[in-house]
């Protein structure tokens, strides 16, 4: 039940910060690059931050505990946009990539986070899925002295954020940094480490 209502209450926020799947029947105006013409501003995304527990040890010596804040969308065809900051300062601003993590085909994404994980958005609810999200900003504070996710001599360009896993009945999320100036990665090589997490308790 724990694991359950968890995954729920990461759900929830990931779909504030990270939209829901669409499908329309025909190209709107934004699918064309274009506003509506008087259509009104999306409303802005929860700004109650979550904060996660580093759980492993790259995730303690790297961040520490991290805090996830929905960002506003700049405009209607502008991607949902996520805040992710270390305990120690490291600030990493992100946009999703829908569809993105079926197109790395050389990540074993199984033996990657230890588990079967949805690529497609279609998951069961609370089942492991990969959202993948390419970064915008990162900001590397003198407090975080092994540098960002890809350490002090590479700049992360992208993250895999995995939800839904478990390890002895304990969620976690798990979030992957990769290198590299295009998605997807060219190599296994392009990937600089994994990083896990505890999400919050959920209410009484």
């Amino acid at each position: 039940m724990k694991s359950t209502m968890t995954a729920a209450l990461l759900g929830a926020f990931l779909i504030t910060a990270c939209g829901g799947p669409t499908a329309p029947a025909e190209p709107t105006a934004e699918e064309m690059g274009q506003d509506e013409v008087g259509a009104p501003m999306e409303p802005a995304p929860d700004p109650r931050p979550m904060v996660f527990e580093a759980m492993s040890k790259t995730a303690e010596a790297f961040t520490g505990a991290i805090t996830l804040t929905a960002e506003p969308r700049s405009g209607l065809n502008s991607p949902p946009s996520m805040k992710l900051v270390g305990a120690n300062g490291l600030t990493y601003v992100t946009e999703l990539l829908p569809g993105a993590a079926e197109q790395a085909t050389v990540i074993d994404w199984k033996a990657l986070f230890g588990a079967d994980v949805a690529v497609t958005g279609d998951a069961a609810p609370g089942a492991p899925s990969i959202d993948i999200h390419s970064i915008a900003r990162e900001e590397i504070p003198a407090g975080a002295v092994n540098g960002g996710f890809c350490g002090k001599d590479a700049a992360a360009s992208f993250i895999a954020m995995a939800t839904g896993l478990d390890s002895g009945g304990q969620p976690f999320i798990s979030i992957a940094a990769f290198k590299g100036n295009v998605w997807p990665p060219a190599a296994e090589t392009d990937l600089c480490g994994t990083f896990n997490y505890i999400p919050p308790a959920p209410p009484l």
